[in-house]
């Protein structure tokens, strides 16, 4: 998204058709960049999107090549964006110079876990012949001053490469190149139409797998949805067992209580029924006995009252029988669901066996096009590479050296400067805890850090790590501290090496606070953005926080991974 060619194929970029890139200027606005999975041309529309917009027309269309004569291209729109457009670097020690593209400046804001583990300077990507360019923008960065005022001289034969010897570093180019292709390499025509099959059956097969894929998740959707019910019915199911054995139980006490109220009843008649004599309850005489008078010995009312109670508990007893009869005829159904269910689970799980191998044959065929794409694809990188150094050297060969160059442009690059950087750099590691961090200073020949007397790249590679990364955070802070340009984003991968994967014991920090220190120093920060990509968990202060995201690939906790599932 900031104009490299094109995305790594990977299975998990299936269905994705465009890429969105938001961001936000500090200096006021911000804008989203829409792109192609597939490359191309990039549109920009204002504001922050998290979907494409659906109005197209109402983006500026810009190119992704860097082109100094059109400006309508990606490059010279973020270039412009930090107040570097226009710019120009030196690129050779003749004083020529060249246009500055955004991608020059990739290498010191995006650290992937190789470059952040390299011996080499943090400056330099790893190409030979982009050294002085990649200087000279080193320069840029720390003063602010381009090099579009140098003038290109020819250069002094006594002190220039001879033609014989820029030859001999072609040549040499070109056995490097050769020996990376084996000798049953196609040329590059066959190549390419090898590439251009491999295309067409990638996207044969990518139609196929997506139709696989879909009808997997259909079917083990269904299964979910079937287990679900299965596991709800089969809880209902022992739920109605044990309500039906409940009211059984509370209907054997209906019918007690019944008998119970018969017995008072009848005892009640049959006492009512006798001959007057004396009260069993006060000892009354019949004469004295008052049966008008509210009494507990009342037989009338007591009978009365039996039946009373009877009449109530026959009408529970009816609505029990109702309840029952009702939940005997949902167990019924669940008796006749649950077998059907079970069997539809099993007939999906056969579906599911039988169009798993047709998936993972299609997922490991896809992965192998995939990867015999990339294998073409680098073979016939390094023929345009064998052709450009080809038509270079015919170049060399008829060049005419007659003419002696005079003299040789010098850096621009003062040792002041490079110590005042190197002290912010050595003010970051102390500030990390960093062990033996006392003395820093900026080693013009290797154009790199030497740390306590030691060189940055003669380290183990944890420890280049941690300092590639000191020294991508102090340039950033230097470039914010004295107002100069820097994209203002900084991208990690990798820097707490020393923690999980230390060479030797010279090479290990997993004793020392190095790591809270190095996560608290940058989310201090709320002008700039740094992301970390670690395997090492960070502090519980900094997992906490909104802007700390655990891919987990797992769906229980965090995210599953950057892509969803």
């Amino acid at each position: 998204m900031l104009g490299g060619k094109e995305l790594r194929d990977i299975p998990e970029r299936v269905g994705y058709d465009r890429a969105l890139l938001g961001i936000d200027v500090t200096t006021g606005g911000s804008f989203t960049l829409v792109r192609s999975t597939s490359g191309g041309q990039f549109l920009v529309f204002d504001g922050l999107h998290q979907t494409p917009p659906g109005d197209e027309s109402k983006g500026v269309v810009l190119i992704s090549k860097h082109n100094k004569d059109n400006k309508e291209n990606i490059s010279t729109f973020l270039l412009g964006k930090i107040g570097l457009q226009d710019s120009r670097l030196k690129s050779n020690a003749r004083g020529e110079t060249k246009s500055l593209s955004f991608r020059n400046l990739c290498h010191l804001c995006l650290v992937d876990e190789q470059d952040i583990q390299k011996q080499g300077s943090p400056i330099e990507g790893g190409q030979a012949t982009q050294k002085t360019t990649e200087y000279s923008l080193f320069k840029v960065l720390l003063t602010g001053v381009d090099d579009k005022a140098l003038v290109s001289t020819q250069q002094d034969q006594s002190v220039s490469q001879s033609k014989a010897a820029k030859i001999e570093v072609i040549d040499e180019l070109l056995a490097e190149l050769k020996a990376r292709l084996d000798e049953e390499t196609p040329d590059a025509n066959e190549l390419k139409e090898q590439c251009e099959r491999l295309e067409k059956t990638i996207i044969d097969l990518q139609a196929a797998l997506n139709t696989t894929e879909e009808q997997y998740q259909e079917l083990t959707a269904r299964r979910v949805d079937l287990r679900k019910r299965l596991y709800n019915g089969s809880e209902r199911r022992v739920e109605i067992d044990e309500l039906k054995a409940r009211f059984l139980l509370l209907d054997e006490h209906y019918r007690s209580d019944l008998a119970r109220l018969e017995g008072i009843r009848e005892a009640g008649s049959l006492v009512n029924s006798l001959d007057k004599s004396d009260c069993p309850l006060c000892g009354a005489l019949p004469e004295h006995q008052h049966s008008d008078d509210e009494c507990d010995g009342n037989l009338s009312t007591v009978v009365a009252a039996a039946d009373a109670e009877s009449e109530k508990i026959v009408r529970l007893r009816l609505e029990l029988e109702s309840t029952i009869r009702q939940l005997d005829a949902e167990a019924t159904s669940f008796d006749r669901l649950l077998p059907k269910i079970k069997a539809e689970i099993a007939g999906l799980e056969d579906q599911i066996r039988n169009l798993t191998p047709n998936l993972s044959e299609h997922r490991s065929g896809y992965t192998d096009l995939l990867d015999l794409r990339a294998q073409v694809r680098d073979a016939l990188r390094v023929w345009e590479h064998i052709s450009e150094l080809t038509i270079r050297k015919e170049m060399v060969e008829k060049e005419d050296i007659s003419e002696a160059p005079t003299e040789q442009a010098a850096t621009g690059l003062s040792s002041s400067t490079t110590d005042v950087f190197a002290q912010k750099v050595e003010a970051i590691l102390k500030s990390w805890n960093f062990p033996d961090s006392d003395r820093v200073f900026f080693d013009e020949k290797n154009r790199d850090l030497v740390i306590s007397g030691k060189r940055r790249g003669a380290r183990g590679k944890g420890m280049r790590s941690i300092t590639h990364a000191a020294f991508s955070v102090g340039l950033l802070e230097f470039c914010k501290e004295n107002e100069l340009a820097h994209p203002g984003f900084l991208v990690l991968d990798s820097p707490l090496l020393a923690y999980r994967e230390p060479e030797s014991k010279d090479d290990d920090l997993s004793d020392t606070d190095v790591q809270d220190k190095f996560y608290a120093h940058l989310a201090q920060f709320d002008d700039r953005q740094i992301l970390v990509i670690e395997n090492v968990d960070p502090p519980d202060e900094i997992r906490s926080r909104p802007t700390s995201i655990m891919f987990s690939k797992s769906l229980e906790q965090g995210r599953y991974g950057f892509f969803p599932v």
